[in-house]
């Protein structure tokens, strides 16, 4: 089993804290050992970076393999084949790797083009990161476009058996549609859609399996009703309001705000290529967003990395990284917050976080080596450039050198 030596100036270690002058000893896919003074055996490759920052891989449990992030309409994928979106997924899951993304959450996709996907990465016949999929969103009846041939379901029973279908087709997590979508011509973001009970049924399904449950929620009344009914993930969460954040705090519920997606979209409404729907939802709702996050992160609730990537002007890889800077910007977050927002917290949002997610004993040897000069302490906007990543390991092994 082959073993590495590691010695780094400084260990971002994705907890919220930070080591200096460690070595990590990583022996097959895992992290043996982190401290002073490590040895290792004569035959260990010995790499020497006492000179740079070492941080784990970025989890980004919120993108999209069927969409392209060039479009400007999501309706388009109606276009396409299935067979052509996962051809088109695998080169997707290429160009986030580069970025330094090493882990992934496909939150929806069309029939089975995401565990396509999956299967080719852990397969080894294309290059990406470590893949957890949804497989199909489920949704109310007539509650998303018919585009993405959603599993739709309209009460606790049949939601439950939705629920078990999703499971049986080998997804990692459920993703539920409490409300209406922001990309959907045909229904308002801001309206409920599943009720409590609905949605408790699904949680007790996943949660049986030991899978997470994420809820896409708009406005109050949908996002109490997913947070009442127990789900893990609020996904979105717009607009924030200091009831929502005390409730979510008794619930212990993680939210995923995607910010990027709505700061991106809205600085280039001017050019008039969005639909006329999504421009008139984002105007409506773009303008709340920072001051109910800001009332969030106040509030102590445990953030969650997920860019929406693949969306318009949301592209691949940069809009992970993107979104952090965005939450220290936009939300007042520290820098070591918001990192801790895209490792430690995006793997316990997948049910992950006990192999992955930190540069600990015992741990996925996940890890990005950055340039030198170059700390996402000090400015996270340097994560956003490729190039600021000069090496990323993957399960122990170097899958991107600059």
């Amino acid at each position: 089993m082959k073993e590495f030596l590691l010695k780094a100036g400084t260990v971002i270690v994705g907890n919220g804290e930070t080591l200096s002058d460690v070595s990590l000893l990583i022996r097959g896919e895992r992290i043996v050992d982190v401290g002073a003074g490590l040895s290792a055996d004569v035959s260990a490759v010995k790499m020497d970076y006492s000179d740079r920052v070492v941080m784990p891989g970025v989890i980004d449990t919120h993108i999209h393999v069927c969409f392209d992030d060039t479009s400007t309409n999501p309706a388009e994928v109606k276009k396409f084949s299935d067979e052509y979106l996962a051809i088109r997924g695998a080169e997707f899951a290429e160009r986030i790797l580069q970025h330094g993304v090493t882990t992934i959450g496909d939150a929806a996709s069309r029939g089975d083009v995401s565990l396509a996907v999956r299967q080719a990465i852990e397969n080894g016949i294309i290059r990406g990161p470590r893949m957890l999929v949804c497989g199909r969103m489920i949704t109310i009846t007539g509650g998303q476009d018919k585009d993405f041939r959603q599993n739709e379901a309209d009460g606790p029973d049949n939601v439950r058996r939705a629920t078990r279908e999703e499971i049986a087709r080998g997804v990692d997590f459920i993703k539920l549609l409490a409300t209406g979508a922001i990309s959907s011509a045909k229904t308002e973001s801001i309206n409920a859609h599943f009720s409590k009970e609905e949605m408790q049924a699904a949680v007790e399904e996943a949660h049986k399996v030991g899978k997470r449950v994420h809820a896409h929620a708009y406005g109050d009344t949908g996002m109490e009703n997913a947070v009442r009914a127990g789900v893990d993930v609020l996904v979105h969460g717009h607009p924030m309001t200091r009831r929502i954040v005390d409730l979510m705090m008794k619930h212990k519920t993680l939210l995923m705000p995607t910010l990027v997606t709505y700061y991106e979209s809205f600085q280039h409404h001017g050019e008039g290529l969005l639909p006329e729907h999504m421009i008139r939802k984002e105007k409506e709702l773009f303008p709340l967003i920072e001051k109910g996050f800001r009332e969030a992160v106040k509030g102590g609730i445990r953030i969650v990395l997920g860019s929406d990537s693949g969306l318009p002007y949301t592209p691949f890889g940069k809009s992970s990284m993107e979104e952090l800077e965005l939450m220290v910007r936009l939300g007042g977050m520290s820098e070591m917050d918001a990192i801790v927002a895209g490792t430690l917290n995006a793997a316990k949002a997948l049910n992950i976080d006990a192999h992955v997610g930190t540069l600990e004993p015992g741990k996925s040897a996940d890890l990005l080596v950055l340039a030198p000069d170059k700390n996402p302490l000090r400015d996270l906007s340097i994560l956003q450039d490729s190039n600021s990543v000069e090496r990323v390991i993957l399960k122990g092994r170097s899958v991107v050198e600059r």
